[in-house]
């Protein structure tokens, strides 16, 4: 009898497995079928993996010059003319021709300052700036100085840098950067030199060594270095410039932060202004201060009134510039 019912649990489990083998496979089958239908619209969209980029695809390049990009993202095509250094932008029936960006380069000649030719030659003084960080106010007759044909700055990537990082420093478009630099990817390497369309000018007016007199200028009465003291009567580091300004609105040589704003025995009334990479604005003897500690200023705000308290001989306004709390020559950092 056991034997019986044994024999018939065995043939009872054979269709069993059979039936669930047969389940796995059409499973199988139909999701094969589903995928081949889904996916086969895309099949043609990347043809060589090669020569795919995220944003532009590297179509030819011909022989008188001319390179070809379509970019994936706006279904626009791109032409570029290497030799002509121009760009059109196919879009339908529209056409979009420009000017690629180039660098120029201008010798100083004498009686030149920075802000004169920056007007002379239509860019704006912080983009001149920028192009040239090594440039002072102190210019020499047949120093070189590079201005872009275009508005905008050339800028070297650091690390840590993106294409997202960088264009939000700037305020720039992101779209911008990859049409005038020819970008097919998002990679990018230190070193390697960017142009950056129209920069925020306020971004600008922050980097670098580029501040703003901070009174009408009409001239020095005591320059930096050391000096013989008409007060203390002994030879001192003079950690600023003396600007001649007598009871004048005040302005804050750069956007930032007030870290203080009081009495300070020497310096009289004080005004300290805490600013990006390091550096920090002092304004002293001032005779009216109107920004409290914590107050946040930008560029060309009036601050204060000048005046003579503190220990002077006459009013004034003692300025200084100071880079990780060393004080440097505000003549070399300050616009004229």
């Amino acid at each position: 009898m056991n034997a019986y019912l044994n024999e018939n649990k065995s043939n009872n489990k054979k269709p069993r497995n059979r039936d669930f083998k047969i389940i796995i496979l059409l499973t199988i089958i139909i999701s094969l079928v589903i995928s081949f239908v889904t996916l086969r619209p895309f099949s043609k969209e990347v043809v060589n993996l090669s020569k795919f980029a995220d944003y532009y695809t590297n179509d030819e390049t011909n022989e008188d010059g001319y390179m070809l990009l379509t970019s994936n993202y706006y279904s626009k095509k791109i032409v570029y003319n290497i030799k002509e250094k121009t760009v059109e932008i196919q879009d339908k029936d529209k056409k979009e021709a420009f000017q690629m960006p180039v660098k120029k380069i201008y010798k100083v000649v004498s009686g030149d300052t920075l802000s004169g030719i920056a007007v002379n030659q239509g860019v704006a003084l912080s983009v001149l700036r920028n192009n040239n960080p090594d440039v002072t106010s102190n210019l020499k007759v047949g120093q070189e100085i590079v201005i872009p044909s275009i508005n905008g700055i050339y800028y070297k990537v650091k690390k840590g840098d993106s294409l997202y990082k960088i264009a939000y420093k700037f305020r720039v478009e992101l779209s911008d950067i990859k049409l005038y630099n020819v970008l097919e990817t998002e990679e990018l390497s230190i070193g390697q030199e960017l142009f950056l369309k129209d920069p925020d000018p306020d971004v600008l007016n922050n980097m670098n060594s580029l501040f703003k007199m901070p009174v009408k200028y009409s001239g020095i009465t005591s320059p930096f270095g050391n000096r013989y003291h008409p007060v203390l009567k002994r030879y001192i580091l003079h950690a600023g410039v003396d600007l001649r300004a007598r009871y004048i609105p005040v302005s804050a040589a750069r956007s930032g932060v007030v870290i203080f704003a009081g009495y300070s025995r020497g310096y009289g009334r004080l005004i300290k202004v805490r600013h990006a990479d390091g550096y920090e604005t002092r304004y002293a003897h001032l005779n009216k201060i109107y920004v409290k500690r914590g107050a946040r200023v930008r560029i060309g705000q009036v601050i204060a009134q000048s005046g003579m308290t503190g220990r002077v001989t006459g009013p004034h306004l003692h300025f200084e510039i100071r880079k990780n709390g060393r004080p440097l020559n505000p003549m070399k950092y300050l616009e004229r």
